[in-house]
């Protein structure tokens, strides 16, 4: 079946910070910020103008434009449209067709859509890694830290940490920049990625420190 419609909950907040077992620091000549499954078809389920999408949307921007602004490459992956069902294998079991090619569905949300030096890559499972060139994408860049963002928390994003942490990357989870079926399996993705493959950070933490990492501009 496809995703119903999902309560409006609070985003994870400072109040109950998530413990981290390593210190990693994400640096702007390393890292890529990468944008997972940002379509109206996966964004639909939240209710309009309320948390968590609100937050979601503002922070997720947010990296983009520092991103941009500290000439760190920024990765989108999605989901293709109207999978035939040898490509869509088992997630039909668990989450019917999936998307069609249906612009309101296919495209990335307009908040956080590509310029003209975006990287777009179709990913066909959970994590951003299947099948789309990613891997390659990094290796060919010379990067090998991610901060991640996007939805949903507790499948794309942790699968993705995981990947991307057994192929030797470091991972940075933005709390607040993702987004989930509920508060409590958002919170349970943040602190099982903090546990064993990533770095969990609110936006703010992390702008700060790829802010504080930048280069400064040759005069």
């Amino acid at each position: 079946m496809d995703v119903s419609a999902i309560a409006p909950y609070p985003m994870p907040g400072a109040d109950r910070p998530v413990v981290n077992r390593v210190d990693w620091i994400p640096d702007p000549g390393r890292a890529v910020l990468l944008l997972l499954n940002m379509q109206g078809y996966f964004l639909r389920p939240y209710t309009p103008g309320e948390a968590p999408l609100t937050g979601l949307l503002a922070n997720a921007a947010a990296l983009v434009d520092l991103s941009r602004r500290l000439r760190m490459p920024v990765i989108h992956t999605v989901q293709p449209g109207t999978q035939a069902p040898g490509e869509r294998g088992l997630l039909t079991d668990f989450w019917g067709k999936g998307l069609d090619d249906v612009l309101e569905d296919a495209a990335i949300v307009g908040e956080v859509a590509p310029d003209a030096a975006g990287v777009v890559l179709p990913a066909w499972r959970y994590s951003a890694f299947s099948g789309s060139g990613l891997d390659r994408e990094l290796r060919a860049a010379g990067r090998d830290q991610l901060v991640v963002c996007g939805v949903y928390a507790h499948l794309g994003c942790v699968t993705t940490a995981l990947d991307a942490f057994d192929r030797n990357m470091e991972v940075f989870l933005a709390s607040d920049a993702v987004a989930d079926f509920d508060a409590h399996r958002h919170r349970a993705a943040l602190e099982w990625a903090a546990s064993c493959c990533a770095v969990v950070r609110s936006t703010a933490e992390l702008a700060g420190a790829l802010s504080a990492g930048a280069r400064p501009a040759a005069v």
